[in-house]
């Protein structure tokens, strides 16, 4: 738990400090792009997590993979205010974090809506539009598959869930039946 109080403090950080969209858009390629260098590079990331390396041997070798991707100033500030603190570990998190965390820091409310195929661009269009009027404000959604919940939409704000998949249907049904 503690872990992840720490990224949400991280992402909160960042997504605080990111002035606009473009800034966004590139700060997170950026680090998206230099989390996975250091997923497919495990000499890279054993490197930067061992503890007893001198911290400015560490600092180079950052510097060198920065240098590589052209990073704007707040990518390698972030990257290295993570390294200076040994939290290299948390940035995959942060990155998970992170549009949920600037959304909301800019007053759009961030859902994630699972179905079991593709919503279509019609289905979504409504969707969104009808998000919008509950909310009276912007919505932002991320759609994912999950042929776990059989059939219907599963929409979740935050912790807030809307189930109306046909797996939370039969979850309540069972519910009533065992109450009986």
């Amino acid at each position: 738990m503690r872990n992840q109080a720490l990224v949400k403090r991280y992402a909160e950080g960042l997504a605080g400090a990111l002035k606009s969209v473009e800034e966004y858009d590139a700060v997170r390629r950026e680090l998206s792009e230099f989390s996975d260098i250091l997923e497919t590079n495990a000499n890279l990331r054993d490197v930067l997590l061992r503890p007893f390396l001198p911290a400015e041997k560490k600092t180079r070798i950052v510097e060198d993979v920065l240098d590589r991707q052209s990073c704007l100033e707040k990518t390698r500030r972030f990257v290295h205010l993570l390294l200076r603190h040994r939290r290299m570990e948390i940035l995959s998190p942060v990155l998970r974090d992170l549009p949920s965390l600037w959304n909301e820091h800019h007053g759009v409310v961030s859902f994630e809506i699972r179905s079991v195929v593709p919503v279509e661009d019609g289905q979504r269009i409504k969707l969104e539009a009808e998000l919008r009027k509950l909310e009276g404000r912007p919505v932002s959604c991320a759609y994912v598959l999950d042929p776990g919940i059989v059939g219907g939409l599963y929409i979740k704000k935050g912790n807030m869930v809307y189930d109306v998949s046909l797996k939370g249907q039969l979850e309540r049904l069972k519910e009533i039946i065992r109450e009986r």
